[in-house]
């Protein structure tokens, strides 16, 4: 594979990463807000199991949302790594922008 394929496939890679980052930051994001705005309603109505699963899973959500990049990596190598010209280019490279 010369330079110039594994270059188009590390662009399409990071491209993929960043549509991948910005839907699931978005998800997470209004989830959090959902969170938020029934607090109230879940209290009120006495509801300590609902309230204790949106505790720890809003912990999980805002260390997902400082891991992103990291999060939106490991599903871009689930969606893209069986396909035959990623699969070589997959160890190359990392989360993190360079």
């Amino acid at each position: 594979m010369s330079s110039h394929d594994q270059s188009e496939i590390i662009e399409s890679i990071r491209k993929k990463q960043e549509n991948i980052a910005l839907v699931i930051g978005v998800t997470l994001a209004m989830t959090l807000a959902v969170y938020f705005f029934t607090y109230a309603m879940v209290t009120d109505k006495g509801l300590i199991s609902l309230l204790w699963f949106m505790a720890i899973s809003s912990m999980v959500i805002v260390a997902m949302l400082f891991r992103l990049q990291s999060v939106s990596f490991f599903v871009t190598r689930l969606w893209l790594g069986r396909r035959a010209g990623y699969r070589e280019v997959f160890p190359l490279i990392t989360a993190t922008k360079e």
